[in-house]
């Protein structure tokens, strides 16, 4: 059998060459304006989607029965760093999600940085993460094909490339919709207070005013509750008139939301809050009736419940008047 005559195979490459670059360039365009978007709003918040994941286990080649699956939702802020040859450099910060699992839910925080970039095009998503109480791991993508549905972030991180026992979240995030991002402003009566309890006497600390700001982002709700995010908290404590200090102390830190409930309005706020310089630390309000006056926020946070150091912070809270998502900041919190 005679063999088939190829004709002009050289001009299919070309036009094979052409039509890529073509693609290429309309990629790399919609990236760079996606970019410059990004760069009028200085920063995005981003949301997990409901494709978001979390495994934990034995992977490939490793045989094991041991795999643990389960969702994952929340925020984390993407903002641009400027660019690396032909990189789109961003930081990551405000991680804040929760891992849903059947032993109970992690919390999971930290930042990192992500890039996107070159032809074809490319993207690598680095973060380091601390989940509940194991220390803080590093989690990589390393450089991938992908990022061409840019700003919707999809791409697994993982501490080990998946590789026999680890740990991988399967990130698929977009830019919120500014409309389900609320600004919030703390109000005059909100304030902190440091005391003794349990077993400790000593006289409690000062009740000091603390203001500011942070922002609610819409979660999914659940048959019986609204859910959200708290994310950007960005407080500061007046000063304690008995210090020598004419400084307050900054308050920072995420966490979740949610009010509702089957016959009486509970809610419930939940957050992981740096204070000055110590390590960050957890406030819980627990799940407490209130929340009839939302989207008002009337509810007290506390750490150290039952130990010999408390401190709570008596939130009161409302939405800003701007109807233009901002970022939370402590401007105009003069005590």
């Amino acid at each position: 059998m005679s063999r088939p005559h190829r004709v002009g195979t050289s001009s299919f490459h070309f036009l094979r060459l052409g039509r890529a670059l073509a693609v290429g360039v309309v990629l790399a365009a919609g990236i760079l304006s996606s970019s410059a978007q990004t760069s009028e709003n200085a920063f995005r918040i981003y949301r997990l989607g409901k494709t978001a994941t979390f495994q934990r286990g034995c992977f490939a080649p490793c045989l094991c029965p041991v795999m643990e699956t389960g969702g994952v939702e929340g925020t984390f802020v993407l903002t641009p760093t400027g660019a690396a040859g032909s990189f789109r450099t961003y930081s990551v910060t405000e991680v804040n999600w929760s891992v849903t699992l059947p032993s109970g839910p992690i919390r999971v925080t930290g930042g990192g940085s992500y890039q996107i970039g070159g032809y074809p095009v490319q993207e690598q998503l680095s973060l380091d993460l601390k989940g509940g109480d194991d220390p803080v791991q590093h989690f990589d993508s390393g450089l991938v094909a992908g990022g061409g549905d840019f700003p919707r972030i999809a791409v697994t991180i993982s501490i080990h490339g998946q590789y026999c026992f680890d740990t991988a979240f399967g990130v698929d995030a977009s830019p919120v919709p500014t409309d389900e991002v609320h600004s919030y402003k703390l109000l005059p009566q909100s304030t902190y207070q440091r005391s003794c309890g349990g077993p400790c006497a000593c006289a409690p600390g000062p009740v000091l005013p603390i203001r500011g700001s942070f922002s609610l982002v819409d979660l999914d709700p659940t048959p019986l509750f609204n859910q959200f995010v708290v994310t950007m908290v960005k407080w500061q404590v007046a000063p304690d008139p008995s210090s020598t200090s004419a400084s307050g102390l900054p308050v920072s830190g995420d966490g979740f939301y949610r009010v509702g409930g089957e016959f009486a309005v509970q809610q419930q706020m939940s957050l992981d809050l740096k204070v000055g310089t110590e390590p960050s630390a957890l406030y819980d309000s627990g799940l407490v009736p209130g929340g009839g006056a939302f989207p008002r926020i009337d509810v007290k946070i506390e750490n150290g419940a039952g130990s010999c150091v408390t401190t709570v912070i008596d939130l009161h809270a409302k939405p800003a008047l701007s109807g233009r998502m901002a970022s939370p900041s402590l401007e105009n919190s003069s005590f």
